[in-house]
């Protein structure tokens, strides 16, 4: 019989073994993103849209200065074009964004929100706004902006690497 403590635990998926105090600390703070993530793409679904992927689109373009391309908002959000794509597609058909001409490219179109993808974000939104107050009880400002700060220079990092990689260049400390 497991105890009722051993079940609480979470199942380990990072071995300390060969990383440096930072690094495993670098390890763990991903591990608990990845978990993080992955409860809330299991609980918070918005009333409207068919997911969380669907709302990020959404908002990107909603909130964009000027009309992104599929590529940006891939770019921003970090995924693959095709994976924005997708989602960009059913937002159209649904009648939430519309492909415009793009005075910049030739082949890549601008996302623009329709009158409705306008309104079903501000739902959204809404819902958003009501489920963070919810789960952000006994939180504290300057600890979430501490742990934005750590989370956007691990993403920085992220991104030089990957830029380093992509030239050929890996640097080892």
């Amino acid at each position: 019989m497991v105890s009722k403590k051993a079940e609480e635990r979470p199942v380990p998926t990072f071995d300390h073994s060969v990383h440096s105090e930072v690094g495993g600390r670098l390890g763990e703070l991903v591990d608990e993103v990845l978990r993080l993530h992955g409860r809330v793409m299991s609980v918070k679904r918005p009333s409207v849209l068919g997911g969380p992927g669907q709302t990020f689109v959404l908002a990107s373009v909603v909130l964009a200065v000027e009309p992104p391309t599929v590529a940006r908002i891939a770019r921003s959000l970090g995924y693959t074009r095709q994976a924005i794509q997708r989602l960009a597609d059913v937002l159209a058909a649904e009648g939430y964004v519309s492909y415009e001409e793009n005075p910049h490219h030739k082949t890549s179109k601008q996302l623009v929100a329709t009158p409705l993808g306008r309104q079903v974000y501000a739902q959204v939104n809404q819902e958003s706004a009501e489920w963070t107050e919810r789960i952000s009880q006994g939180l504290d400002v300057a600890a979430l902006d501490q742990t934005l700060d750590v989370l956007r220079q691990v993403r920085r990092n992220l991104e030089q690497d990957k830029n380093a990689a992509a030239q050929g260049v890996t640097e080892q400390q």
